[in-house]
């Protein structure tokens, strides 16, 4: 009887300890693509029009990966209204050079009005990569 008594005893503190350690949840996605000729781009991320403050923030490592498009390339990732996402004074313009990558840390209530998207300016479609923390 008093082996159960410690078991129990031993079992519950062991749970109490486990509960005062929580990592934080960390999530993250990888987008991998191609871009099409021409400055257009392709939108990454759509704005999901919800309404509402958040204080949260979303980390993203832009990638242009080195690929031989005849000539050096950049990729040009914005975030700004559908109609013209880079050519605002408001977009947040980001430019990877080929064979590198950049860091972006936004607060995610920007996504309630902007898209995100990625263009490029070479005569042939180059690769992209999105990662979002």
């Amino acid at each position: 009887m008093k082996t159960r008594i410690k078991a129990l005893i031993a079992i519950a503190v062991a749970f109490a300890l486990s509960t005062l350690y929580v990592p934080e949840a960390r999530a993250y996605i990888t987008l991998n693509g191609v871009v099409p000729v021409g400055r257009a781009g392709i939108v990454i991320l759509q704005a999901h029009k919800l309404s509402g403050a958040t204080s949260d923030t979303l980390k993203f490592k832009f990638t242009a990966p080195s690929f031989n498009a005849g000539v050096p390339y950049v990729l040009s990732f914005c975030i700004g209204p559908p109609t013209n996402p880079c050519g605002l004074p408001t977009s947040y313009v980001v430019q990877v050079p080929g064979g590198e990558e950049r860091l972006a840390v936004v607060p995610s209530s920007v996504f309630a009005n902007n898209v995100l998207v990625v263009g490029q300016g070479t005569a042939r479609p180059v690769p992209y990569s999105v990662t979002m923390e």
